[in-house]
């Protein structure tokens, strides 16, 4: 039935298909081994850039907390400032006003004090008496 020359190039036809998938089982291999070094390449830099990314988070984490608490202690001391007593202010202006040479009257229109207050700061600066402009 089969004849030896069948037979042989069967078998040829065999080993040069094993051949051929050998071939390819091995390039396939090398292609393998490439892509997983650039993989592992791949991995480590992102590696290292998570690491650079981690350090800037918390340099920027403490630069905010300290940003914080600046604008906490300057809203602090803003709030004192407007909490300070307004008439200590007035009553300050109107010391200079009496050293520059105003009249009680016109403390009287300028800082809104009345006119026993206008009187009352126009003596003591005659005096020499309360803050010191």
């Amino acid at each position: 039935m089969l004849t030896t020359m069948s037979i042989t190039l069967m078998l040829a036809l065999l080993a040069g298909l094993s051949l051929g998938l050998g071939v390819m089982q091995i390039a396939s291999m090398r292609k393998i081994s490439r892509l997983h070094q650039a993989l592992t390449e791949v991995s480590a830099r992102q590696e290292t850039l998570l690491r650079a990314n981690s350090g800037a988070i918390l340099k920027l984490g403490t630069s905010m907390q300290t940003l914080e608490q600046r604008v906490t202690l300057t809203a602090r001391r803003q709030q004192e400032l407007e909490n300070k007593d307004a008439g200590s202010l007035t009553y300050d202006q109107a010391s200079k006003l009496i050293q520059m040479g105003a009249a009680p009257e016109d403390l009287v229109k300028t800082c809104g004090l009345s006119q026993a207050e206008a009187k009352l700061v126009s003596l003591m600066a005659a005096r020499g008496v309360g803050r010191p402009a």
